[in-house]
């Protein structure tokens, strides 16, 4: 019984050692992968990098990581501006205009480039200008980005040129002058002494001496000495201009507040005078004595305002006189009064008017037209751009 019951299994173990036997039969069924299968193998399981991650990529100079990733996030993910703008930073930073120009044209394209109000950024002249005495690769890579974000822009040239003499790259630093050159041949724009230094340097192959700033200080760096003064000069005749005026508006004040204190008592006994004799046997001679109570009210209240000097003498008679003849029949009344609504409406569609004239000149009120100076802006006028969105977490 028990050697039927491992017939089975030495049946097993016979066919299992015949195929052993046979030739080829320890080959393995698949063929072995070749090594740019590995390669590709391993590349299409690699995790994506980040945007921030690829930006560290760029700037520690690893270009062609940092477009290898770039890439790859772009083809992951084809309706990614963010991918194509970063590729065209790293392409320009790699000397490749033309085609970082051509990749952020392709970016600008793509819905999310105004969704998430993508750009390049890139800092003011003084401020590259700063960064490349201590550290010319850093300052080669913001040049970049100015060539890339603004177009072929002279300063960003010279400074380029700049740039690349004091890292002893004196073929790449001429081809940077001469580009500067042909945009603005004057160079304008450059401090005098620091140009020579650079041409000197050029032609000695030695890396210039900048004993000041690269680009031209403005002529008005010291405005703030003659607004100092200006400002003192304006304090003083201020101080004196005021102290005259006081006096004068005293004078005035005074003189006002008694005139329109005599005319309120002056007005107070005119209306007295007829209320006294004002009969009241009818209802509508009863309807105008109430309105003359109303306007004696009046007058007690404008002397109040005469102390305080809120209202002049000249505006009591003249109200006065509307009031006292509005109040001598209901017709006069009826009619003042709709005057007053009137009068109420019109003003009130005046200050929705000059409401809406002003939102409409803050909509269309364009930038300040006051000249920066060279080290503050770039050809284009703009300084720099308004933030840097080009990293993240997310593609």
């Amino acid at each position: 019984m028990q050697s039927v019951k491992r017939l089975p299994q030495l049946i097993l173990t016979l066919l299992l050692a015949g195929a052993l036997a046979l030739p080829g039969a320890g080959a393995t069924l698949v063929s072995p992968l070749q090594p740019a299968q590995v390669a590709r193998s391993v590349q299409a399981s690699a995790k994506l990098l980040t945007p921030d991650e690829v930006i560290v990529l760029m700037n520690a100079g690893r270009l062609t990581d940092a477009e290898t990733a770039a890439r790859a996030a772009s083809a992951a993910h084809p309706e990614s501006a963010r991918s194509l703008l970063l590729l065209a930073r790293i392409q320009a930073r790699q000397g490749r205009l033309p085609e970082a120009r051509a990749a952020l044209s392709r970016a600008q394209t793509l819905p999310q480039w105004d969704e998430q109000e993508l750009g390049v950024p890139f800092e003011s002249p003084g401020d590259i200008e700063q960064v490349m005495l201590r550290d010319p690769a850093a300052a080669r890579g913001l040049l970049a980005d100015v060539l890339l974000a603004e177009g072929d822009d002279p300063k960003a040239y010279y400074l380029l040129a700049m740039t690349e003499a004091l890292a002893r790259q004196w073929d790449t630093s001429r081809a940077a002058l001469a580009q500067a050159r042909a945009l603005s041949p004057s160079l304008g724009f450059a401090d005098p002494e620091s140009l020579a230094s650079l041409e000197r340097a050029l032609q000695q192959n030695q890396p210039p001496v900048l004993d000041g700033p690269a680009l031209a200080l403005s002529p008005w760096r010291f405005w703030w000495v003659g607004l100092l003064m200006c400002l003192v000069w304006f304090v003083w005749w201020a101080v004196r201009a005021g102290q005259k005026m006081a006096a004068e508006e005293a004078a005035n004040r005074a003189a006002r507040i008694e005139k329109a204190t005599l005319t309120a008592a002056d007005l107070d006994r005119q209306v007295q005078q007829e209320l006294a004799a004002a009969r009241r046997d009818t209802p509508q001679e009863q309807r105008r004595a109430t309105r003359l109570e109303q306007l004696a009210a009046q007058v007690i209240e404008w002397q109040e305002k005469a102390l305080a000097d809120r209202i002049s003498a000249a505006l009591m008679e003249a109200t006065y006189r509307r009031l006292h003849a509005a109040a001598q029949s209901d017709d006069a009344h009826a009619a003042y009064t709709a005057e007053e609504a009137e009068k109420a409406a019109k003003e009130q569609a005046r200050q929705q008017a000059e409401a809406k004239r002003r939102a409409e000149e803050k909509k269309t009120s364009g930038p300040s037209s006051l000249r920066k100076s060279e080290r503050s802006s770039w050809s284009s006028g703009r300084s720099s751009s308004r933030r840097d969105n080009s990293g993240g977490s997310k593609w």
